[in-house]
C-alpha cells in the first residue's frame, strides 16, 4: 500500500548579503526608494490635470521639457516599478515638487494644490513641501 507522502523541494534563497546597487537622484543625491519613473509619474499628472484644462495648457509644455531633459541624461538607473525602463533617475519627490512649482507659477489655487498633495505626495524623506501640505491640511 502506497502512502500520499508530501514531496518537498528545495527553495533557493536570495543572498541578503549581497550588495545591490543603491541609486542616487540625479536631483538632490538622495537614494531613490520609491522607483516611479518621472515619465510614469507625468502621465498621472496629466490624467488628474484634464479636470482643469487652462491649467494643463499651462503646465504640461514646461513638464514635458523637464522629461526632455532629464532623459537626455540618464545614464544608469533605477528601474521603474511600473514600466520596468531604467528611467527611475529623479526621485518622486524631486519631480512632483518641479510639478508644484509649476502650479504655483500658474496661480493654481489652494483648492487645487491640496488635491496636488493628496494624490502626489512623495515627501517622506525630504521633509521639502509637507509643510506646505500640513497648512492646507492634507497632512
Amino acid at each position: 500500500m502506497l502512502l500520499n507522502r508530501p514531496t518537498f523541494t528545495m527553495i533557493k534563497q536570495k543572498d541578503y548579503f549581497a550588495l545591490e546597487p543603491h541609486f542616487l537622484c540625479d536631483v538632490c543625491s538622495i537614494a531613490v526608494t520609491n522607483p516611479i519613473c518621472p515619465s510614469c509619474l507625468s502621465i498621472e499628472i496629466e490624467a488628474w490635470l484634464t479636470l482643469y484644462p487652462n491649467l494643463s495648457r499651462e503646465i504640461l509644455p514646461s513638464v514635458k521639457r523637464y522629461l526632455a531633459r532629464i532623459d537626455d541624461k540618464i545614464v544608469d538607473s533605477t528601474k521603474c516599478i511600473k514600466c520596468n525602463n531604467k528611467k527611475a533617475a529623479v526621485c518622486p519627490y524631486c519631480f512632483t515638487d518641479f510639478v508644484l512649482t509649476q502650479l504655483k507659477k500658474a496661480n493654481a489655487n489652494k483648492i487645487i494644490l491640496k488635491e496636488f498633495f493628496e494624490f502626489f505626495n512623495f515627501d517622506f524623506e525630504h521633509n521639502g513641501y509637507c509643510n506646505e501640505a500640513e497648512e492646507l491640511g492634507v497632512i
